[in-house]
């Protein structure tokens, strides 16, 4: 909301004695304040005065005067209605104009410095966003500052200053800073441009002090006209001054050349000097006659003094013309006017031309350089030598000489300053830009052994992300290791499995003779042909040892087989199950591929099936077990075998019982029939997992 409008005794006339309005811009006298000494160094663009001040302290001589701040660094306090009318006349935001409805709170910024120089923007809520961006609040021209630099939050406490996350970073009455709580007059830097923080409230508070204080305090004394008699004897008598006078106003003298005669002390040496070419009129005196006076020496006396009258007043009105003056020196002239053009090129930053006029100058009029301009001009020139060939190495990104060069360029003026701080804080980025394009690059690479080198040399806010960078890097680049290691490990795997069957492929062919006849059921014949085989291959330790083996496996197969075969026929299937089981092992471990093996699995699992029914008759319930499953595995069709199963799973459930019942009257036979049940049933039945937990349980107490 806007300011709250002051009582009218702050308004118009407070503090002044004869209650006039305030003017709208007062001007102060030209001797009411002293002008401000300036460096030697910034100061020598225009003629210094006779009293130590120059062109600078007095910038309303060249139309450069900034009436917002005064010349010591003070606020200027002038009354609510000079501010009003300076706001209404002064440069406006394309937001900030008498229309709009502001709804914030009584708070603004405006811009002294940069780009933007004189724009101002009051705030339209609780936040203000100050950047380059155009959906900031105050989007700013100023190419240094970020695109969202920072924001001002309004809150009970004030106004915090915030700072997003610029690069150049913001500086709050000249520290770096990221968050501090602003007061009415904080100067904030954002790149080249400074602005100014303005509390309406704070502001009009200060005026009303200072009106209060004009109005407490006793008025001053007027000065008294001086009449024209008086004024004019007071100069005749050199002890009366006018202080207005602008001859004596010292600003005035050291800005502009006077004429000798205005000088003080001027008129005492042109008495000195030329008192008889043109004296004062002889003071009137008055005499008497004497007594004993003739009438005719009398009457002498008085046509004599009349004539001498007449000839001093023709003499006082005649009108004489002035000598003419001398004819002006050309080569003064135009060393004056290139000291002008020396003064414009060092203004315009032409260091260089500035010199080169400045010699010109001296050429023609030795000793007009009164001022050091050319010698300014030079330093100021090797401090912009300096500048551009730091500005080239960084451009090559040789960043230690840049920085080596900045370090030793010597020192300028405030703005070649603020350039050379300026080329730093675009070293210290550009290089860590660069370093960090470097290390893109490298992890783009997935080298994590160029990477570690360059995490110094990043800038400190960009390091932890890379590093994790790395360390993701290096993590990932182990993960990859660790699977090419396994798919190593399984290709040589696969090859070597590859080569394993390929060798048995190999080894098989050597054998199919062998192969054939024992199929065939020539079981010595096969033996006699192995020996064949070895004589042909007789390098090969593998074809060898398989002939070995087979000469030793294939005569126990014969025995197993026959004696299975003479058993299974002549109707003893429970004991033909004994020898064909080990004639089925012995078939295997041969590793021969045919149709004998399948026949002895049907006789196995129709001997098992006759050997199960006879055991679950005996009460022989694990065996029975054994034999169906068995008989089951080779021909799963068998229903023989499957009905089988199922009268011996009631009876090892009926068994269970029986165990259960005994195991705390009998636990000795309780045991026995567990273990039974146990090994009687299938993997996964419920019943063998209960036995299993009460013969657990009766472990201990049959121990005991």
């Amino acid at each position: 909301m806007p300011p709250r409008r002051p009582p009218p005794s702050s308004r118009a006339g407070t503090g002044r004695p004869d209650g006039a309005p305030a003017e709208r811009r007062p001007k102060p006298a030209a001797s009411g304040r002293a002008s401000r000494p300036a460096p030697e160094e910034e100061d020598w663009s225009a003629p210094e005065s006779e009293d130590g001040g120059s062109d600078e302290a007095r910038p309303e001589l060249y139309g450069e005067d900034d009436s917002q701040r005064s010349l010591t660094g003070e606020t200027r306090v002038a009354s609510v209605e000079v501010l009003r009318e300076e706001a209404s006349e002064g440069p406006e935001d394309e937001d900030d104009n008498s229309d709009a409805t502001r709804a914030g709170p009584p708070v603004l910024v405006e811009s002294l410095e940069g780009p933007d120089k004189g724009r101002k923007k009051r705030f339209q809520g609780v936040r203000l966003v100050v950047g380059r961006g155009k959906d900031c609040d105050f989007v700013l021209t100023d190419q240094s500052v970020s695109r969202r630099h920072l924001e001002f939050v309004y809150g009970e406490k004030g106004v915090v200053m915030r700072d997003l996350g610029s690069v150049s970073g913001t500086k709050v009455n000249d520290q770096r800073v990221d968050e501090c709580l602003l007061k009415h007059g904080d100067e904030i830097a954002v790149g080249k441009t400074r602005l100014r923080f303005v509390d309406e409230a704070e502001q009009i508070k200060e005026l009303r002090a200072k009106a209060d204080s004009e109005k407490d305090a006793p008025p001053k004394e007027k000065p008294a006209p001086a009449k024209e008699g008086g004024r004019a004897s007071g100069a005749a008598r050199g002890s009366d001054v006018d202080p207005n006078d602008p001859r004596f106003n010292e600003a005035t003298n050291a800005n502009y050349k006077l004429s000798d005669l205005m000088r003080p002390g001027a008129q005492s040496q042109d008495r000195a000097a030329g008192g008889a070419s043109k004296s004062r009129p002889p003071a009137r005196s008055v005499s008497r006659t004497p007594q004993g006076m003739d009438p005719k020496m009398k009457l002498f006396a008085i046509g004599g003094g009349v004539v001498v009258l007449l000839l001093v007043m023709g003499l006082v009105f005649a009108k004489q013309d002035p000598p003419p003056p001398p004819p002006p020196d050309p080569k003064i002239a135009k060393s004056t006017q290139l000291m002008q053009r020396a003064r414009e090129s060092v203004r315009s930053g032409e260091f260089a031309d500035a010199v080169r006029f400045v010699d010109e100058a001296e050429k023609l009029n030795p000793g007009v350089d009164v001022d050091g301009l050319g010698k300014a001009a030079r330093k100021q020139q090797a401090v912009a030598e300096a500048l551009e060939q730091a500005r080239a190495l960084i451009g090559e990104n040789k960043f230690e000489e840049a920085r080596a060069k900045l370090a030793a360029a010597p020192q300028g003026t405030a703005k070649s300053d603020e350039e050379k701080t300026h080329l730093e804080t675009e070293l210290q980025e550009k290089e860590g830009q660069f370093f960090v394009s470097q290390t893109d690059a490298a992890l783009a690479s997935r080298d994590p052994e160029a990477v570690r080198p360059l995490l110094a040399k990043l800038p400190e806010n960009a390091r932890p992300i890379y590093q994790q960078k790395l360390t993701d890097l290096e993590a990932e680049l182990a993960k990859e290791a660790t699977d090419a290691a396994r798919q190593t490990r399984i290709r040589n795997a696969s090859a070597a499995d590859s080569a394993k069957r390929r060798r048995e492929e190999q080894v098989a062919e050597a054998f199919i003779d062998v192969e054939r006849r024992f199929n065939g059921g020539d079981f010595q014949r096969a033996v006699l042909e192995c020996d064949r085989v070895v004589d042909k291959n007789k390098a090969d330790k593998d074809i060898r040892d398989r002939a070995r083996d087979l000469k030793r496996l294939i005569p126990l197969f014969k025995t197993a087989f026959e004696d299975g075969q003479r058993k299974y026929q002549s109707g003893a299937l429970e004991a033909a199950v004994k020898p064909l089981r080990r004639a089925a092992e012995l078939y295997r471990q041969i590793g021969f591929s045919g149709s004998l093996v399948n026949s002895i699995d049907e006789q196995l699992a129709s001997a098992s099936v006759s050997a199960g029914q006879a055991a679950l008759k005996r009460g022989d319930l694990g065996a029975a077990s054994t034999h169906f499953r068995e008989a089951l595995r080779l021909n799963p069709g068998d229903s023989r075998a499957r009905d089988g199963l199922s009268t011996l799973q009631k009876r090892v459930e009926e068994l269970f019982l029986q165990a259960y019942i005994q195991r705390d009257r009998d636990p000795q036979a309780a045991t026995e029939k567990f273990k039974i049940v146990i090994e009687a049933s299938a993997e996964d039945a419920d019943v063998k997992r209960k036995a299993e937990m009460y013969l657990g349980e009766m472990q201990p107490k049959s121990g005991e």
